[in-house]
């Protein structure tokens, strides 16, 4: 999650996604994404070429002179031999093979892991308030929690439009603050609840307290947090992120959609290695010995 909050939050893709909405007015995931699937494509590309050509490092060596052969004089393009490309074909087939346990073990690691029922399922949620989690200033609070006395500022709301491919959705950002508390004080908790942008949206379901919801520490991009003070609300330093939740005032059992992505994705990589592995082997079947 840590890597995820990094590419998606703080890292380029936030400042690609940020001038994406500054530029058309909403976001796009597809084409903020363009930008960071370029510089990665090419950053490495333009490194091999900036860096000196050292003939002791073999291996940087020969990804240079792949790119670049008039960097060395010496070099030469050698068509390799039969018991060379078998060579190579073992190899390319004993890691595709690795890799396609490794990923198999982590796929069933994943559905264990996932499917495990945590020892507080059912529970009531934590009662919090406002000022509890104020006084917390970041410290330990619990995943789960209810809201006893949050009072949404519907006003100052925050309604982002995004959509990926053909999909739009719309992230609804409300501040939350304690009875008494000024509009104008820096807000503690501010409340995330999406919906499909065809959908009915947060008026036929009102956030009224208490609020169910994961809690986590803020972490949005400065483009974000300059939109929310547009909108007359300003992040305190340890803000806390309420991702609203239907949970019924009980701690949720386990997620099926964490199993459900280590079989899809778990399962589609060790079949693509499965895959290479097999068409190595027919390399290898109709290589005719060399004479």
């Amino acid at each position: 999650m840590l890597i995820i909050g990094a590419i998606f939050e703080i890292g380029p893709f936030a400042w690609s996604e940020g001038l994406v909405d500054r530029l058309f007015g909403h976001d796009s995931v597809t084409v903020a994404g363009l930008p960071v699937v370029a510089l990665t494509l090419w950053l490495p590309h333009a490194v091999l070429r900036w860096l000196p050509r050292r003939p002791e490092r073999s291996f940087l060596c020969g990804m240079q002179d792949a790119l670049d052969p008039k960097r060395n004089p010496n070099w030469r393009s050698r068509l390799p031999t039969s018991t060379q490309k078998a060579r190579s074909l073992r190899r390319s087939r004993a890691g595709a093979l690795i890799a396609a346990g490794v990923f198999a073990v982590a796929a069933a690691a994943g559905y264990v892991l996932f499917g495990r029922t945590p020892p507080d399922a059912g529970k009531p949620l934590p009662r919090l308030t406002i000022a509890a989690l104020a006084r917390k200033g970041g410290g330990e609070m619990p995943r789960y929690a209810r809201l006893a006395d949050a009072l949404p500022g519907y006003d100052q709301a925050w309604l982002r439009r995004w959509n990926t491919r053909t999909s739009s959705y719309e992230d609804y950002y409300l501040p939350l603050r304690a009875p008494g508390q000024s509009p104008t004080d820096p807000v503690t908790v501010v409340m995330l609840a999406s919906y499909p942008a065809s959908g009915a949206g947060p008026e036929a379901d009102p956030p009224v307290p208490p609020i169910d919801g994961a809690l986590s520490m803020v972490r949005l991009p400065t483009w974000m947090r300059a939109r929310m003070r547009e909108h007359g609300f300003e992040l305190a330093e340890n803000a806390v992120l309420l991702r609203r939740m239907a949970l019924e005032g009980r701690m949720p059992a386990a997620d099926d959609v964490g199993q459900v992505l280590s079989v899809i994705f778990g399962g589609t990589l060790t079949l693509c290695c499965l895959m290479m592995a097999w068409l190595w082997t027919r390399a290898l079947r109709t290589m005719q010995p060399e004479r």
